[in-house]
């Protein structure tokens, strides 16, 4: 038995441990009833040290989502950003920015070295066979940037016929938009494909104030997915991933000024992943499996950022255009053994390269009057040129120990070496604008920074961690498991952060890389408790997390710009919630409830708990579900959706905000029909009071809007 528990803790990654707790599915899973798929193996739910929740391919079918942060908008202790974008969203977990949340997608990170907003979700989410969003620190498990947590989107392979299908058309009223996909798989004689294509074309976002322009996207996507099992013990495969995006954002504030204007378009995000595997379990009595995965991925964003802003009589606009490439290279090997009969061993090593090549051209205009007769105008344009690596490698190890009275203990340790170089980084001034630059070369001006120094010089810089994780799991009741956990992060800085930093988002002013930046660490200590018993399905968890060298932009004295350095420190603790009952007659009254406190410390006196981080969020109703007859199946859902305001206090008060609280009501219902129910038919009607409400400072989310979706499967 202890055998069956310890093979139950390999996730696809081939990293380490991973479980699930379904968030929202129509007939919930029990401990028991969990699976991991694609490593063909299982772990129940009552032996898992850490809080994790799981989206499955049935909670995608019951839902409308245009995005993958759509999907998860609901889970306990997640809140999804989107910088003025409906089809740009990215993860926030447990208060931490979005770029302290690690994206995989089968195991393998997207990786961003251009922007401080974080791994986009580069997915649609007709290709979701579940979506596991660990909460915490998991960087033993999964490496740098999971210090608020890990979202690892697993997909769709085989089938269990030689050939199936599935099908779907959306119509999203928030958008007025359309999404469609149409997937081909099964399983043959040892061969397992599945060939899948999705588009996707949204409008400006449709809000109780009417229309905001610049929130429109499309995207494509498409992959094609080969295994072949040569025994019931050895497999290889390959896949192949497409996805094509084109997004556009706005901010309210810009667009209510008609002196100012403010947008970002990104007509082209293309990501492209060529993937390889091979697979051996049950080698030997002490090897119980070797994994071997490699991928070769190229992510290309082009993009505009446009800033206007006027003051009186003088007006300023900075337009700025980049062209990044990352194309990254990774492999990781993991072998699991058995260690007598109480023990299980999880040990391996990945690498991964990163490469950016950045093209970017900057234009600077300020028109100002000087004397009724005469005024001053400057026109710049800077042309910037910056090629980086980053090479990460890192060896883990991972035990699961049986002990008496029915503990169950895990412990682990990861070592990571990061290299860091920028090999390029030319800025060119346009000689001919009569501008403040006339030189070829633009040479940026040193500044000395509590003694540490940013410039555009090239160079390298090496970095090393160790961190750890220990997990307690009591089950000496039945149905009943209690868990304490101690796990730590980091999180490396990017070449923006090191080396090349950034104008984007500002009308004036530059925030300089800092070569001499160390990485940001956490510890994070939890408590929680999970009851599966009937009707009543309970997760809960206590959680405190302590940040240090965070890395935050500073002024530097005398100038308009800012440098970036490790001076910021945070606290959070906070609790979450995951209860529903199941009643006779099919009624399931559910709660998914957080609520967190989060101090940010800028290491220099100033402290606040006023960070953007709303204290209470919620989704609670009551789900029902009925068979009309044996080839009909009905389900609703009545549900609402709160939150309690979010305050944002800035040290010199500039940049103070506050975004007031709501509650949405919303209805979701739809059949689930045919002989094998194949067919499905799913509404929902969101925001039914078209209430005002915002989750960022940038955009109002969608009034009053109804969603349909049609699906097949044959």
């Amino acid at each position: 038995m202890l055998v069956k528990r310890m093979l139950c803790a390999l996730p696809l990654t081939a990293l380490g441990m991973a479980a699930f707790f379904p968030a929202h599915a129509e007939e919930p899973l029990r401990a028991g009833e969990v699976h991991v798929s694609a490593t063909r193996v299982e772990k129940e739910l009552q032996d898992v040290p850490m809080s994790v929740t799981v989206l499955t391919s049935k909670d995608v079918e019951k839902s409308a989502a245009r995005t993958i942060g759509e999907l998860l908008q609901d889970v306990p202790g997640v809140r999804i950003e989107n910088d003025g974008s409906q089809g740009l969203k990215r993860v926030s977990i447990r208060g931490e920015d979005a770029f302290r949340t690690l994206v995989l997608i089968d195991g393998q990170k997207i990786s961003e070295h251009k922007s401080m907003s974080g791994a986009a979700l580069l997915i649609d989410p007709s290709r979701i066979e579940r979506v596991e969003v660990i909460k915490g620190p998991a960087s033993v498990l999964y490496g740098s940037d999971a210090i608020g947590g890990v979202v690892n989107i697993i997909t769709k392979k085989g089938g269990d016929k030689p050939v199936q299908g599935e099908a779907s058309v959306t119509y999203n009223g928030a958008s007025d938009g359309f999404s469609e996909s149409l997937s081909l798989f099964g399983s043959h004689k040892g061969f397992n494909y599945r060939v899948s294509g999705a588009n996707s074309n949204q409008g400006d976002v449709r809000t109780p104030e009417g229309t905001l322009d610049n929130t429109s996207f499309k995207q494509k996507d498409g992959s094609a997915f080969l295994s072949y099992d040569f025994s019931d013990t050895f497999t290889v495969g390959g896949s192949f991933d497409s996805f094509d995006g084109d997004f556009n954002a706005t901010s309210m504030d810009y667009q209510k000024d008609p002196g100012s204007d403010f947008f970002v378009k990104v007509p082209e995000w293309k990501r492209h992943k060529y993937a390889f595997f091979a697979e051996g379990k049950n080698l030997s009595d002490a090897l119980a499996r070797v994994r071997f995965d490699a991928y070769y991925q190229k992510n290309r964003k082009k993009m505009e950022n446009y800033i206007k802003t006027s003051s009186g009589e003088t007006n300023v606009v900075v337009d700025n255009f980049a062209d990044n490439i990352i194309r990254s290279t990774g492999a990781s090997l993991q072998t699991d053994w058995h260690i007598g009969t109480d023990h299980y061993l999880i040990a391996g090593y990945e690498v991964n390269y990163d490469r950016l090549n950045s093209e970017g051209v900057s234009y600077f205009n300020m028109s100002s009057p000087v004397s009724p007769t005469m005024s001053m105008k400057i026109d710049k344009k800077t042309n910037k040129f910056y090629d980086g690596t980053q090479l990460t490698q890192a060896i883990f190890a991972l035990i699961e120990s049986q002990l008496p009275w029915d503990v169950q203990l895990s412990y682990g340790v990861r070592y990571t070496r990061v290299r860091t170089e920028l090999t390029r980084g030319t800025e060119i001034a346009d000689p001919y604008t009569g501008g403040m630059f006339s030189g070829d070369q633009l040479v940026r001006p040193m500044f000395d920074y509590s003694g540490q120094t940013a410039k555009a010089d090239l160079g390298s810089t090496t970095d090393s961690r160790p961190v750890f994780n220990v997990g307690l799991v009591w089950t000496g009741i039945e149905n009943l498991a209690l868990r304490a956990s101690w796990a730590q992060g980091f999180r490396v800085p990017i070449l923006t952060e090191k080396y090349i930093g950034t104008a984007m988002g500002s009308a004036s002013g530059m925030t300089y890389g800092n070569p001499g930046l160390d990485p940001e660490t956490s510890n994070n200590f939890e408590i929680g408790a999970r009851y599966n018993n009937g009707g009543l399905n309970l997760d809960a968890a206590l959680f405190y997390a302590i940040s240090d060298d965070y890395i935050t932009s500073v002024p530097i004295a005398g100038t308009e710009d800012y440098i970036y350095t490790n001076v910021a420190k945070a606290k959070s603790f906070g609790s979450e919630l995951a209860l529903s009952y199941d009643f006779p007659g099919g009624f399931t009254p559910y709660a998914d409830l957080t609520w967190i406190r989060r101090q940010y410390d800028d290491g220099d006196g100033y402290k606040t708990f006023d960070t953007a981080t709303p204290a209470w969020v919620g989704r609670y109703g009551l789900r029902f579900r009925h068979a009309l007859s044996e080839a009909i199946d009905f389900n609703a859902d009545l549900y609402a959706r709160s939150q309690s305001a979010t305050e944002y206090a800035s040290k010199d008060g500039d940049s103070d905000y506050s975004l007031g609280g709501f509650t949405t009501l919303n209805v979701a219902f739809g059949f689930d029909f045919g002989e094998e129910k194949q067919y499905t038919v799913q509404a929902e009607v969101l925001n039914l009071f078209d209430k005002r409400y915002q989750y960022t400072q940038a955009i109002l989310e969608p009034g009053t809007h109804a969603n349909v979706r049609v699906g097949m499967k044959f």
